[in-house]
């Protein structure tokens, strides 16, 4: 509610002249009625159709010095405040009225039935502290991405690596990498190297181009079997498919089977199970594990195939964070560099751990993708072609052991690029030679 206070300096015609608000002092009037209301008159642009609102005279509520005038008619200020506890008086008695008609009766406001806009329960809760927590810690419920379909060897290192975890299946390696960078897997589980087969090339490239860290390692005994449909016997067969790892891991044993068949690589060992069983081909059989064919529904025609009893596959445990690395436990630390002047520098790198007494599990070398090959020229006898690799290394210490520190320190005086891929406790779980 608004009235032109009072003021000894401005008359009516002024403010009626004036288009703009003309600052005026603000008068508080509380007037003795039973419901208390203070009534607070502020400067205000008058007109005539906020006077019929009102439905009051408009006389009653324009003020001058001591009585307000307005079309010859004059008001003492006693009638001036006499109208403002009458408006006011209406302005309770309408609330009051729109009270009594009920609580369903809601008054519109700029188009909405309600002041409130949003329903209470469709609001957003805010984040609290568990919302702020890091991931869950080693063998928590994580979200777990592995390379292949269910019953494949990585789901069961995923499963070693992170009991009782959400194993995510990925039908190329590129993908489990992907899968956690964008969030959708907590952690991957991916292999890198087999005791027979030797490493796997393609995920130490990947490791490289993508920004991962190795937060851990598990080793998985690998035992493979020759599966078949339900009624199909070993002569009726005229394939064998699966990985191509497995072919080479079990070529041998086929062969002593007397079984002449072809062999045909396929993306993975539990992918071959799914395919038999999916199409019904009797005269196919796969190399996989004792758990796909359990899930596929298919029959062991032969167990444990592979040529040796002692068939490990490495797992690398990968994150989007690194772990702090500690000294109180076994730790191995995964690098890789490179360099730009030829391979005496290898030997100076080599010098570097053995000097310090850290022993090196692994050295694996890769071709350079962006510069395989450096060209030396000499004016006598040409020009000379060397192929320029990045080498893996492995080594059985903690970047928190100084020596480790140390040694990287001096390395990276001969190398052009050097990278630390991820410091990790090592797999000391008990082994023993498949025989299941």
């Amino acid at each position: 509610m608004q009235c032109v206070a009072p003021s000894s300096s401005i008359s009516f015609k002024s403010i009626m002249g004036t288009p703009a608000l003309l600052p005026l002092q603000t008068v508080s009037h509380r007037i003795a009625q039973p419901s208390q209301l203070a009534v607070q008159c502020v400067a205000s642009r008058f007109d005539a159709a906020a006077a019929n609102a009102t439905n009051l005279p408009l006389s009653a509520a324009v003020p001058t010095t001591n009585n307000f005038a307005y079309g010859g008619v004059v008001k003492s200020r006693t009638d001036w405040q006499s109208s403002c506890a009458i408006l006011a008086s209406k302005v309770v008695s309408q609330q009051n009225t729109e009270k009594s008609n009920g609580a369903d009766k809601i008054t519109v406001v700029n188009g909405h039935s309600s002041l409130d806009l949003v329903p209470i329960d469709k609001l957003p809760k805010p984040l609290t502290i568990a919302d702020l927590s890091p991931a869950p810690l080693h063998g928590s419920t994580l979200r777990v991405a592995y390379q292949g379909v269910a019953g494949a060897y990585s789901e069961a290192a995923a499963g070693k690596a992170y009991p009782n975890c959400e194993a995510i299946p990925c039908d190329q390696f590129e993908v489990a990498f992907q899968a956690v960078e964008l969030w959708i897997a907590d952690r991957a589980v991916l292999p890198v190297e087999n005791s027979l087969g030797g490493s796997i090339h393609r995920n130490y490239d990947l490791l490289l181009r993508h920004k991962l860290h190795i937060v851990g390692e598990v080793q998985l005994s690998v035992h493979h079997c020759l599966l078949a449909l339900p009624g199909v016997r070993k002569e009726y067969l005229n394939r064998v498919i699966s990985h191509p790892q497995a072919l080479s891991q079990c070529e041998l044993t086929l062969t002593k089977l007397g079984l002449t068949v072809t062999r045909e690589a396929v993306d993975d060992t539990a992918g071959a199970a799914e395919f038999v069983a999916a199409n019904n081909l009797r005269d196919t059989a796969a190399i996989a594990s004792a758990r796909a064919a359990e899930l596929y529904g298919l029959n062991i025609l032969a167990d444990g195939i592979q040529d040796d009893s002692s068939n490990v596959t490495r797992f690398v445990m990968l994150a989007r964070e690194p772990i702090i690395p500690r000294i109180d436990i076994p730790f191995k630390t995964s690098i890789v560099f490179a360099h730009d002047k030829g391979t005496s520098v290898l030997f100076k790198v080599l010098s570097a751990f053995a000097f310090r007494n850290i022993n090196l599990t692994k050295i694996e070398s890769r071709p350079h993708r962006n510069r395989p090959i450096r060209l030396v020229g000499d004016e006598n006898v040409g020009t000379a072609k060397h192929f320029e690799y990045l080498f893996y290394v492995d080594f059985e210490a903690s970047m928190a052991d100084v020596r480790a520190q140390n040694a990287l320190a001096e390395v990276q005086e001969f190398t052009s690029f050097l990278r630390v891929l991820g410091s990790y406790p090592m797999d000391m779980t008990p082994w023993s030679p498949s025989s299941q």
